[in-house]
This record gives C-alpha cells, sequence and structure tokens, in this order.
C-alpha cells in the first residue's frame, strides 16, 4: 500500500503541505529567477508575487524558521541545482536552491537560512550571495 502524501501538488506552481496548512511556492527563487539572491531580494521577489496574486493569492513571504524547518525530511531525497543531495520531498521540482532563506532576524544586518542538506538553520549577513542563497515563500491556508 503506498504512502498517502502529505503534500499536494496544484496546477497554479504551488504545493500544499497537509500537515502544516501551509502552501509553498514549487518552485523556489533559484528555479524561478536563475541565480542567488540576498535576504532583500528575496522580499522583493515576494512583493513580485504579491503583486502578480501567483497562485490566486497576495500574502506570499519568506517562512519562519520553524515553517522552512518543516520541509526538511532526512528520509526524502531530491537534487539541488548543482546535482547534490538535498531533504525535501521529491514532489518539489529539482534543481531548487540547496537552502531557504527565512523571516528570522537578528539586527540589522543578519537573517537565518535553514539548509536542507542536514536540516539546520544558520545565521548570514543578508546581503551574502556566496552560498546558493535561495528563497521558497510560503502562504498559511
Amino acid at each position: 500500500m503506498q504512502e498517502k502524501s502529505r503534500f499536494l501538488k496544484g496546477a497554479d506552481g504551488t504545493i500544499y503541505d497537509s500537515l502544516t496548512s501551509l502552501t509553498w511556492t514549487a518552485e523556489d527563487s533559484r528555479l524561478a529567477l536563475e541565480k542567488d539572491i540576498s535576504w532583500e531580494e528575496a522580499n522583493t521577489w515576494a512583493e513580485e508575487l504579491n503583486k502578480k496574486k501567483f497562485g490566486g493569492h497576495g500574502d506570499w513571504r519568506l517562512p519562519t524558521i520553524q515553517e522552512a524547518l518543516s520541509l526538511f525530511d532526512a528520509k526524502k531525497l531530491n537534487k539541488d541545482f548543482k546535482n547534490g543531495d538535498i531533504h525535501i520531498d521529491p514532489i518539489f521540482p529539482a534543481g531548487a536552491g540547496n537552502c531557504t532563506w527565512t523571516s528570522q532576524t537578528r539586527g540589522q544586518r543578519e537573517a537565518q537560512i535553514v539548509f536542507y542538506v542536514n536540516g539546520c538553520p544558520y545565521w548570514y549577513e543578508k546581503d551574502d550571495k556566496t552560498i546558493s542563497h535561495a528563497a521558497r515563500l510560503a502562504r498559511r491556508g
């Protein structure tokens, strides 16, 4: 018997997570924009998707650290844009970044990312683009 997936793929480029009631962009910024982005650029991308009412909604945002961590699953395997292993459900398209920026900030200069290689959060300067930074946007409901 096949295990029921917690994720439902929408025809509108979104993926709904029945476990957390979050809707995610199927493509992260690495796939959508084909480049590494800073934290500010991630927020700008969210604003652009909101203006376009991507997936029929205008409330896309960076995930919280807990929301971003909820996608990490050590038992699941996917490939990032360098063909490296990342641990998110293969319902998400391969070729994404290996991490996501989150809404978690510290002071004016730092924001937290979650690496999908090991499921760990790290602090980075918001303008850092050295480690293939990407964003996967979320919305509630």
